[in-house]
């Protein structure tokens, strides 16, 4: 491993990103012996241990960092992007997250989404039945991706042919949510949220002029009734949920089989008792999570570690590192689908902000599983794919796959 370049300053390590994004889990593990805390740049730490990152998730001392602070503190330049970033119910608190979430938490709750489970495996068997036999395809496009993305479609009312199209547009609109904002890709960034705006607008306004009794439709006739917000606001609610139910179950699914993939012994044993599937599903978002850190904002100062960390700056709880701590699993860098783990995965967040699609992406994984291994258990892995970025919602590379044996 290169060694993790940083230089001592009074306070926590600094730490070059880009370093750490050359082999985060092992630059993790090394940083986490000695260091709770890093300093990643002006105003923005990340916390490393388990003990530290899961109570930051509930330290009345923190809250969810606001939209005007994290376009402010990631150097956002003003736009579509920051103006989603800004008014999304994932960056508020108080009131305006409540009244904003609610909208969708009934549609999202966990008996909801047990009742879709029949669809979310219709779904998921459709699209198995459409990967190519006895040649290489690319596993992340063909289906990865494509599970998540027609769920969400279906959930919201939009037509499932339309996914590959908003889709695209996420996954060039995700990179803004990364702990480092890569400004030298703000136009293509720019370009992409302002075509999903577009493409949400669009469908909100149609359901108000003809209403078709899906969620689009619920969600509109209910602003039209109250207003409280404005519809431009609505659209950006709609699309923060388009973003959350597609990009990271992409590149969650995508891992999950690649790692049982790389570990015969774990696949075989999943293809024999189907029962193991909703451990495997945790212990891949554990061992290789699509949802690095967890971004909190601190309102007094607080210490983790031996480091006292000023009020009003941004600590990424670091999920990706917290979940190869040894303090909190033995064994951390085994990959282990009988592994016990926490109830609630931290991945996910925790509190009022917990994220509010999670039994959504745990069925579409667990039911994505199930159907490969009923009609292609003779998958084989040509090229593995590897999780790139440290923190928020990282990507995926391509991973190469042939069906040679397939009922």
């Amino acid at each position: 491993m290169n060694q993790t370049r940083h230089f001592a300053a009074r306070g926590p390590l600094i730490v070059d990103p880009a370093t750490l994004a050359e082999d985060p889990h092992a630059s993790f593990a090394e940083l986490r012996k000695n260091h709770a805390l890093i300093q990643l740049g002006d105003g923005q730490y990340m916390a490393l241990r388990a003990e530290n990152v899961l109570a930051l998730l509930t330290d009345p001392r923190t809250m969810q960092i606001e939209g005007q602070d994290y376009v402010r503190l990631r150097g956002i330049p003003d736009g579509t992007t920051a103006r989603l970033l800004r008014d999304f119910f994932l960056f508020a608190n108080g009131d305006a997250h409540r009244s904003r979430r609610s909208l969708f938490a009934r549609s999202f709750a966990h008996s909801t989404m047990r009742n879709m489970q029949t669809e979310i495996r219709s779904v998921a068997h459709e699209i198995v039945a459409d990967l190519p036999r006895g040649t290489s395809f690319d596993f992340v496009a063909r289906m990865a991706a494509r599970v998540p993305a027609e769920m969400i479609a279906v959930i919201l009312g939009l037509p499932r042919a339309d996914a590959p199209y908003f889709a695209s547009r996420v996954y060039e609109l995700a990179p803004a949510v990364a702990p480092i904002y890569p400004i030298q890709d703000h136009q293509r960034i720019e370009e992409a949220a302002g075509q999903l705006f577009d493409y949400v607008g669009d469908h909100l306004a149609d359901r108000l002029m003809s209403p078709r009794g899906d969620m689009l439709s619920s969600l509109v006739a209910s602003w039209q009734a109250s207003q409280e917000i404005p519809f431009d606001s609505l659209v950006h609610q709609v699309l923060g949920i388009i973003i959350g139910g597609t990009n990271p179950t992409r590149a969650a699914f995508a891992m999950l089989v690649a790692l049982l993939l790389e570990h015969p012994e774990q696949w075989a044993a999943v293809k024999a008792d189907p029962g193991l599937i909703p451990g495997a599903v945790s212990e891949a978002m554990r061992f290789d999570p699509a949802v690095g850190s967890i971004p909190r904002f601190t309102t007094s100062d607080l210490e983790i570690g031996d480091i006292t960390v000023p009020a009003g700056v941004a600590v990424l709880a670091s999920t990706m590192s917290a979940m190869r701590d040894p303090a909190l699993f033995d064994d951390p860098d085994r990959f282990d689908i009988r592994r016990d783990h926490p109830r609630l995965q931290p991945v996910f967040g925790n509190g009022p902000h917990r994220c509010i699609g999670e039994m959504l992406a745990r069925l579409e994984m667990q039911e994505g599983l199930a159907a490969l291994i009923a009609a292609a258990p003779g998958i084989e892995l040509e090229t593995s794919p590897r999780m790139t970025g440290f923190g928020g919602i990282r990507q995926i590379t391509p991973m190469q796959v042939c069906i040679r044996e397939f009922q």
